[in-house]
């Protein structure tokens, strides 16, 4: 499984804006920077994107994407979401004011996206993958990913805070190689995080200890305006088998357990 955070920023850095992941370049977990991409012919490989909930980091470039894509005929990308916020996306985004209604503009002969509901705990398969969402605890309601393509399983919450029946279930499976989870702010604004469903990051050495597996911890989402400080806690804390994530790089993770962190 070939798995890369999408930059956020040009040149490339490690500050992170939005959120967009590229699995196996044809399935996308999240689409706030996706649209962005100024290889065309990427975006033009994607199949089907999966939003984990609607705040704007997630959905931003959702409709530069679809236009980018976009030719007159049957095929189309499909947008897989829990049944609320394909509505939210409706209202508020496709609604002919912000962008145009894309859903009305869409016959079966030619659509400009397909959408498909997502419910927690069943699991679907889209090319070659399957795809299991699991409910965590973020400020609006938010499913979190776990992907498996048959050889190794890596784990996306998403924005969360301390959570429960994402690491019960992970627990149970077997092969899980990552999970890319979320440190939003430092720990002097724990009170932040909390009231926001978010990470410090105390709270998310305290999550590490829900899931006793030997796996990688692969840190995103660190605001922009506290990475350093983030990395600086982290760094004192000396988590085992936690590393910053690196946007643009492109991670493979295989039945060896995957490849070795970027430097």
């Amino acid at each position: 499984m070939r798995v890369e955070l999408l930059p956020s920023s040009q040149p490339v850095s490690d500050r992170q804006f939005l959120v967009s992941y590229l699995v196996n370049d044809r399935v996308a977990i999240d689409a706030g920077s996706i649209g962005l991409l100024a290889d065309l012919d990427r975006q033009n490989q994607v199949e089907h994107v999966f939003i984990t909930h609607q705040h704007i980091d997630h959905i931003a470039t959702l409709p530069i994407l679809l236009e980018n894509v976009y030719e007159p005929g049957p095929k189309s990308i499909e947008v897989l979401a829990d049944p609320k916020v394909l509505e939210l996306l409706h209202d508020d985004l496709f609604n002919g004011r912000i962008w145009p209604d894309f859903l009305a503009l869409s016959t079966p002969d030619d659509p400009f996206l397909i959408t498909t509901p997502l419910a927690a705990e069943q699991s679907i398969q889209r090319a070659g993958l399957t795809v299991t969402p699991l409910p965590v605890s973020h400020a609006v309601p938010t499913l979190g990913l776990v992907v498996d393509d048959g050889e190794s399983v890596v784990a996306f919450p998403s924005d969360t805070g301390p959570t429960t029946q994402f690491w019960e279930y992970l627990a149970g499976v077997d092969r899980l190689r990552a999970v890319f989870l979320e440190v939003s702010f430092p720990d002097s604004l724990a009170g932040l995080a909390e009231v926001s469903g978010h990470h410090c990051t105390t709270s998310f050495a305290a999550e590490l200890e829900k899931l006793d597996r030997d796996v990688r911890w692969i840190v995103v989402h660190r605001k922009p305006r506290y990475a350093d400080q983030i990395a600086a806690e982290l760094a004192a804390l000396n988590l085992p088998n936690v590393e910053l994530v690196k946007p643009g790089y492109g991670y493979s993770f295989d039945s060896s357990g995957g490849d070795s962190p970027p430097a």
